[in-house]
């Protein structure tokens, strides 16, 4: 598995997970997610197939941020 695949699948495990931890701050914030996924897509040359996980992703992290922020 490529470095990419292995960031992206490591950011789609772990994502989730840290931002909705019930009754605390995340322990890593959405601003973190952000940048990660940005760095990716700025940084890294995706495949059509990578890209799309990525932003899929980034909308993801943006309902929840909106979500969290609603809340």
């Amino acid at each position: 598995m490529k470095f990419i695949d292995q960031e992206i699948a490591h950011i789609m495990r772990v994502m989730v997970p840290t931002l909705l931890l019930e009754g605390t701050v995340p322990i890593l914030s959405f601003d973190y997610w952000h940048k990660r996924l940005s760095n990716l897509l700025d940084t890294a040359q995706l495949s059509h197939a990578q890209f799309r996980t990525v932003d899929s992703l980034m909308t993801q992290l943006e309902r929840l941020q909106a979500s969290n922020a609603a809340a």
